[in-house]
């Protein structure tokens, strides 16, 4: 999703949340766009603490060490992604759950794992002091169903979402930003002169070394997420099966929140494709390219994906 240097463009990357952030920045001198690339990673940084499963002292992390009726005071992003989590797990049928990794760990009673909504493991609730997260007791004698959040496939894009909130701060309103490749968030006109105006331009719809659909769109205003098995293999696993992923090799999502997109492209990757028509007419704020064959895509709400139109490019011989 890199595009290319060009003169008043300037770079900068950082590595956080097990991958590499990227921020593209035009139309501010070079020192102002190092500041505030550095206050928008630190930002990044600080959004990890609170969100790794891999830190014991995060939050999130603190959450599945609670038992049963136990509360833990949290922030506001910590509250903010479960619930989003908790919403994109209900409008996609469980397509995607942030507690997969629970799959195989049954409750005591229980002969296999049957995984529950969030809602019915974890309530969040708005106090006079901030927000609070109780862990819910099982019903009856029977114990609750295991607890073991990750919250990668929305924590990236939320880092983002936060890292934008750091650039309208400075005023850095013309930039792209992307992590790992996998989530870009772009605002602006984009660079150059030629089609200024129009967006960034970024990929999707190339997988596996083939491409369906345009290739890439011009993006502004909008965020854009992918998942597929090209690059970690069967790394995505549907949690209502507890099998890797078989709905699609590949799935782009669009939305305006980059921690949207990106829980998004991850449901799509598990839901049959009627399934994802369903949602995106549904929510027509929201776009999809999905990749159904070697060389065939099919596209949902195309004006959702780019706020602008996908760009053509010329087919290799």
């Amino acid at each position: 999703m890199s595009p290319r240097q060009k003169a008043g463009v300037h770079r900068f990357a950082h590595e956080a949340m097990a991958t590499v952030f990227e921020v593209f920045i035009a139309g501010k001198a070079e020192d102002c766009a190092r500041q505030a690339a550095r206050a928008a990673f630190d930002e990044v940084d600080r959004l990890e603490r609170l969100l790794s499963r891999f830190d014991p002292s995060s939050e999130t992390s603190r959450i599945g060490r609670l038992r049963p009726g136990e509360s833990l005071r949290v922030g506001i992003e910590t509250a903010e992604v479960l619930g989003l989590a908790a919403a994109v797990q209900a409008e996609t049928d469980g397509a995607f759950d942030v507690n997969y990794l629970a799959a195989g760990r049954p409750a005591r009673g229980h002969s296999k794992t049957s995984l529950q909504p969030l809602g019915k493991l974890i309530r969040v609730v708005q106090t006079g002091q901030g927000f609070e997260v109780t862990r819910l007791p099982g019903k009856g004698r029977m114990r609750p169903a295991a607890l073991d959040l990750d919250l990668g496939a929305v924590g990236k894009g939320y880092a983002l979402d936060g890292a934008l909130a750091v650039f309208r701060d400075w005023e850095v309103g013309n930039f792209l930003l992307h992590a790992g490749t996998s989530t870009a968030l772009a605002a602006g006109p984009g660079p150059g002169k030629g089609k200024a105006g129009r967006g960034w331009p970024v990929g999707a719809g190339s997988a596996a070394g083939t491409t369906s659909g345009p290739g890439r769109f011009l993006l502004r205003d909008r965020a854009l997420s992918g998942s597929g098995t090209e690059v970690k293999g069967e790394h995505v696993i549907d949690p209502r099966t507890g099998r890797p992923a078989q709905g699609h090799g590949a799935a782009w999502a669009a939305h305006a929140s980059a921690a949207a997109a990106d829980a998004l492209s991850t449901a799509f990757l598990v839901m049959a494709t009627e399934d994802v028509a369903d949602f995106c007419g549904r929510h027509p704020e929201v776009g999809a390219l999905v990749k159904i064959g070697p060389k065939k895509c099919r596209i949902f709400n195309a004006g959702a994906i780019a706020g602008g139109r996908p760009v053509r490019t010329r087919r290799r011989r």
